[in-house]
Protein backbone atom coordinates (compact mmCIF):
# COMPACT_ATOMS: atom_id res chain seq x y z
CA UNK A 1 0.00 0.00 0.00
CA UNK A 2 1.03 3.52 -0.91
CA UNK A 3 2.45 5.67 2.27
CA UNK A 4 0.83 9.20 3.52
CA UNK A 5 2.62 11.90 1.80
CA UNK A 6 2.11 15.31 4.07
CA UNK A 7 3.15 18.01 1.56
CA UNK A 8 4.35 20.23 4.14
CA UNK A 9 4.79 20.40 8.25
CA UNK A 10 6.55 21.74 10.78
CA UNK A 11 5.82 19.26 13.28
CA UNK A 12 8.82 16.70 14.18
CA UNK A 13 8.88 14.32 10.86
CA UNK A 14 7.87 10.61 11.34
CA UNK A 15 10.50 7.47 10.60
CA UNK A 16 8.70 5.56 9.23
CA UNK A 17 7.59 3.63 5.93
CA UNK A 18 4.29 4.71 5.94
CA UNK A 19 4.67 7.99 5.77
CA UNK A 20 6.96 10.40 3.72
CA UNK A 21 6.27 13.98 5.28
CA UNK A 22 8.38 17.09 3.96
CA UNK A 23 9.39 18.74 6.87
CA UNK A 24 9.91 22.46 6.38
CA UNK A 25 12.72 24.26 7.78
CA UNK A 26 12.51 28.48 8.42
CA UNK A 27 16.05 29.60 6.83
CA UNK A 28 16.38 31.36 9.60
CA UNK A 29 16.17 28.97 12.17
CA UNK A 30 17.63 25.80 10.24
CA UNK A 31 21.12 25.75 12.34
CA UNK A 32 20.03 23.55 15.03
CA UNK A 33 17.73 20.97 13.01
CA UNK A 34 19.63 18.03 12.12
CA UNK A 35 17.04 16.58 8.98
CA UNK A 36 18.03 13.23 7.20
CA UNK A 37 14.83 12.66 5.34
CA UNK A 38 12.62 14.99 2.85
CA UNK A 39 13.05 18.61 3.98
CA UNK A 40 11.65 22.47 2.31
CA UNK A 41 13.75 25.42 3.02
CA UNK A 42 13.28 29.03 1.92
CA UNK A 43 12.06 32.34 3.31
CA UNK A 44 8.32 32.80 4.28
CA UNK A 45 6.79 36.04 3.00
CA UNK A 46 6.93 37.08 6.69
CA UNK A 47 10.56 37.10 6.97
CA UNK A 48 11.46 38.76 3.80
CA UNK A 49 12.63 42.00 5.70
CA UNK A 50 15.07 39.64 7.91
CA UNK A 51 16.44 37.24 5.69
CA UNK A 52 19.30 37.10 2.66
CA UNK A 53 18.42 34.95 -0.07
CA UNK A 54 21.63 33.11 -1.87
CA UNK A 55 23.72 32.10 1.84
CA UNK A 56 21.56 29.81 3.91
CA UNK A 57 19.21 28.34 1.21
CA UNK A 58 22.03 27.54 -1.51
CA UNK A 59 24.01 26.33 1.69
CA UNK A 60 20.91 23.49 2.07
CA UNK A 61 20.05 22.82 -1.34
CA UNK A 62 22.34 19.84 -2.00
CA UNK A 63 20.19 17.27 0.32
CA UNK A 64 16.89 19.43 0.11
CA UNK A 65 13.35 18.77 -1.60
CA UNK A 66 11.75 21.79 -2.35
CA UNK A 67 11.86 25.27 -1.96
CA UNK A 68 9.87 27.14 0.62
CA UNK A 69 7.86 27.73 1.78
CA UNK A 70 7.94 30.93 -0.07
CA UNK A 71 5.38 33.58 -1.65
CA UNK A 72 3.34 35.98 -0.90
CA UNK A 73 1.05 37.40 1.71
CA UNK A 74 -1.00 40.46 1.04
CA UNK A 75 -2.32 40.21 4.86
CA UNK A 76 0.77 40.20 6.68
CA UNK A 77 2.01 44.09 6.28
CA UNK A 78 5.47 43.36 4.70
CA UNK A 79 6.01 45.82 1.71
CA UNK A 80 4.28 43.91 -1.47
CA UNK A 81 7.26 45.01 -3.93
CA UNK A 82 10.16 43.37 -0.79
CA UNK A 83 7.75 40.27 -1.01
CA UNK A 84 7.61 39.89 -4.84
CA UNK A 85 11.29 40.81 -5.07
CA UNK A 86 12.20 37.66 -2.29
CA UNK A 87 9.99 35.23 -3.90
CA UNK A 88 11.03 35.91 -7.64
CA UNK A 89 14.93 35.73 -6.24
CA UNK A 90 13.69 31.89 -4.93
CA UNK A 91 12.11 31.43 -7.87
CA UNK A 92 15.20 31.47 -9.96
CA UNK A 93 17.22 29.75 -7.39
CA UNK A 94 14.73 27.02 -7.87
CA UNK A 95 14.97 27.12 -11.75
CA UNK A 96 18.78 26.40 -11.31
CA UNK A 97 18.92 23.61 -9.13
CA UNK A 98 15.49 22.02 -10.15
CA UNK A 99 13.70 22.10 -6.99
CA UNK A 100 9.86 22.54 -6.67
CA UNK A 101 8.38 25.05 -5.05
CA UNK A 102 5.67 24.94 -1.97
CA UNK A 103 4.38 28.29 -2.15
CA UNK A 104 2.73 30.16 0.75
CA UNK A 105 -0.38 32.26 -0.94
CA UNK A 106 -2.40 34.65 1.10
CA UNK A 107 -4.92 36.89 -0.96
CA UNK A 108 -2.39 36.97 -3.67
CA UNK A 109 -3.52 34.28 -5.96
CA UNK A 110 -3.46 36.61 -9.31
CA UNK A 111 -0.02 37.73 -7.92
CA UNK A 112 1.50 34.11 -8.21
CA UNK A 113 0.00 33.24 -11.44
CA UNK A 114 1.29 36.67 -12.94
CA UNK A 115 4.88 35.87 -11.74
CA UNK A 116 4.31 32.53 -12.99
CA UNK A 117 3.85 34.10 -16.14
CA UNK A 118 6.75 36.33 -15.84
CA UNK A 119 9.39 34.32 -14.67
CA UNK A 120 8.33 31.49 -17.38
CA UNK A 121 8.97 29.49 -14.21
CA UNK A 122 8.86 25.32 -15.02
CA UNK A 123 9.32 23.47 -11.67
CA UNK A 124 6.47 22.45 -10.30
CA UNK A 125 4.43 24.47 -7.30
CA UNK A 126 2.32 23.59 -4.80
CA UNK A 127 -0.02 26.05 -3.22
CA UNK A 128 -0.24 25.05 0.38
CA UNK A 129 -3.25 25.53 2.74
CA UNK A 130 -5.24 26.24 -0.25
CA UNK A 131 -8.98 27.28 0.36
CA UNK A 132 -9.60 29.74 -2.63
CA UNK A 133 -12.56 29.27 -4.94
CA UNK A 134 -13.21 27.33 -7.97
CA UNK A 135 -12.04 30.08 -10.58
CA UNK A 136 -8.78 30.37 -8.86
CA UNK A 137 -8.68 26.58 -9.00
CA UNK A 138 -9.10 26.74 -12.66
CA UNK A 139 -6.29 29.40 -12.88
CA UNK A 140 -3.88 27.18 -10.99
CA UNK A 141 -4.59 24.34 -12.75
CA UNK A 142 -3.98 25.51 -16.84
CA UNK A 143 -0.61 26.69 -14.87
CA UNK A 144 0.64 23.52 -14.13
CA UNK A 145 0.33 24.02 -10.44
CA UNK A 146 -0.52 21.95 -7.95
CA UNK A 147 -3.28 22.28 -5.05
CA UNK A 148 -2.25 21.13 -1.07
CA UNK A 149 -5.25 21.12 1.45
CA UNK A 150 -5.52 20.50 4.57
CA UNK A 151 -7.02 23.26 7.60
CA UNK A 152 -9.75 24.00 5.18
CA UNK A 153 -11.07 19.83 5.65
CA UNK A 154 -11.83 20.27 9.17
CA UNK A 155 -12.74 24.41 9.24
CA UNK A 156 -14.77 24.46 6.58
CA UNK A 157 -16.28 21.22 5.04
CA UNK A 158 -18.66 22.70 2.56
CA UNK A 159 -15.41 24.75 0.66
CA UNK A 160 -13.52 21.79 1.44
CA UNK A 161 -15.92 19.32 -0.07
CA UNK A 162 -16.08 21.57 -3.04
CA UNK A 163 -12.40 21.92 -3.84
CA UNK A 164 -12.28 18.01 -3.66
CA UNK A 165 -14.79 17.85 -6.64
CA UNK A 166 -13.02 20.01 -8.70
CA UNK A 167 -9.20 19.46 -7.89
CA UNK A 168 -8.04 16.30 -10.28
CA UNK A 169 -6.38 13.92 -7.78
CA UNK A 170 -3.14 14.19 -10.02
CA UNK A 171 -3.03 17.88 -8.88
CA UNK A 172 -4.13 17.66 -5.26
CA UNK A 173 -1.92 16.95 -2.11
CA UNK A 174 -2.68 16.81 1.57
CA UNK A 175 -0.71 18.31 4.67
CA UNK A 176 -0.97 19.19 8.60
CA UNK A 177 0.93 22.28 7.90
CA UNK A 178 1.32 23.40 11.84
CA UNK A 179 -1.52 21.69 12.95
CA UNK A 180 -1.34 18.50 15.72
CA UNK A 181 -3.31 16.52 13.79
CA UNK A 182 -2.29 13.21 11.74
CA UNK A 183 -1.75 13.21 8.81
CA UNK A 184 -3.82 10.20 8.72
CA UNK A 185 -6.92 12.63 10.04
CA UNK A 186 -6.52 14.20 7.12
CA UNK A 187 -6.67 11.56 4.61
CA UNK A 188 -9.35 10.29 6.41
CA UNK A 189 -11.66 13.69 6.30
CA UNK A 190 -10.36 14.03 2.75
CA UNK A 191 -12.04 10.41 2.32
CA UNK A 192 -15.10 10.90 4.12
CA UNK A 193 -15.53 14.72 2.05
CA UNK A 194 -14.83 13.57 -1.73
CA UNK A 195 -16.54 10.11 -1.72
CA UNK A 196 -12.90 8.38 -2.60
CA UNK A 197 -11.42 5.79 -0.61
CA UNK A 198 -8.60 6.26 1.67
CA UNK A 199 -6.83 3.43 -0.67
CA UNK A 200 -7.20 5.34 -3.88
CA UNK A 201 -5.90 9.03 -2.00
CA UNK A 202 -3.08 7.40 -1.10
CA UNK A 203 -1.94 6.14 -4.43
CA UNK A 204 -3.18 9.21 -6.57
CA UNK A 205 -0.86 10.91 -3.99
CA UNK A 206 1.87 8.91 -3.70
CA UNK A 207 1.89 8.85 -7.54
CA UNK A 208 1.91 13.13 -7.18
CA UNK A 209 4.81 12.93 -5.18
CA UNK A 210 6.96 10.95 -7.30
CA UNK A 211 5.88 12.60 -10.11
CA UNK A 212 7.19 15.84 -9.14
CA UNK A 213 10.20 14.57 -7.05
CA UNK A 214 11.36 11.21 -8.42
CA UNK A 215 12.39 9.77 -5.54
CA UNK A 216 10.98 7.86 -2.14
Amino acid sequence: MSPFVNIHTHQSHIDNKEFIEIYNIDVDSHVNVDVTFFYSIGIHPWKCQQSTVNGPIVQWLNNSTAIGECGIDRVCGIDIEIQKDVFIKQIGISEKYNKPMIIHAVRSHSDIISIRKETKAKMPWIIHGFQGNEQIVIQYLRHNIYLSLGDVLFKNESRAAELLKIIPTERLFLETDDSERSIVDVYEKASVLSGRSLEDLRSDIFNNFVKIFGKI
